[in-house]
């Protein structure tokens, strides 16, 4: 048996002979993506992408996929087929903006994180992602607005408020005024 796509068509059937369902795809190409093995992860989940094309889980692996072997444009493509499939996906839209700053395309990473805001008015991630962006690039200004916007949906966010008040108070400030006034915190683990 095989589902029609369009003018190709996929077997069912995974080349191990038995049936095979999309979830059981994803959850091997997702073993397979945490061992290390990129080759078969991607193989795996290019099947659940065949077997049901409307589904977004499958790219967003698969980006994840590349983004792991270093094939950005090739994660940057995927996440774009996911916005296709579910404009404003929240997950696609941030990837996308990491790639980016990653790149080293600034303008175009804030874009895409302004829009993820704009599309998902309630997540804490983009906001995250746009104010860390700002305050890498020394925008101290939009970093303070940024974090505090995040804090205003999230007001206990621990890393929005360390970075925010490493902002308003820097350390040599601080410093400044006594030592023994000084407090340096780490970031915790995790955040």
């Amino acid at each position: 048996m095989a589902q029609s796509t369009g003018s190709r068509s996929f077997p069912v059937k995974h080349r191990t002979g038995g049936k095979v369902d999309y979830t059981s795809l994803l959850a091997t190409g997702s073993v397979f993506l945490e061992q290390g093995n990129y080759q078969e992860a991607l193989r795996y989940f290019q099947d659940a992408a065949k077997l049901r094309p409307e589904a977004d889980e499958s790219y967003l692996a698969l980006g994840q996929v590349y983004e792991r072997m270093g094939r950005l444009g090739s994660a940057k493509q995927i996440y774009g087929l996911v916005l296709e499939i579910k404009p404003g996906n929240l997950e696609a839209l941030i990837r996308t903006a990491q790639i980016l700053e990653k790149e080293g395309d600034y303008h175009q990473a804030v874009r895409i994180y302004r829009k993820a805001i704009e599309s998902n008015p309630q997540a804490v991630a983009p906001r995250l992602g746009l104010a860390l962006l700002y305050h890498h690039y020394d925008m101290f200004d939009e970093a303070k607005e940024t974090y505090e916007a995040l804090l205003a949906k999230a007001p206990r966010h621990s890393l929005a408020l360390l970075n925010l008040g490493r902002l308003l108070f820097p350390v040599e400030a601080l410093s400044e005024i006594g030592e023994e006034t000084a407090i340096e915190a780490e970031p915790t683990p995790g955040f």
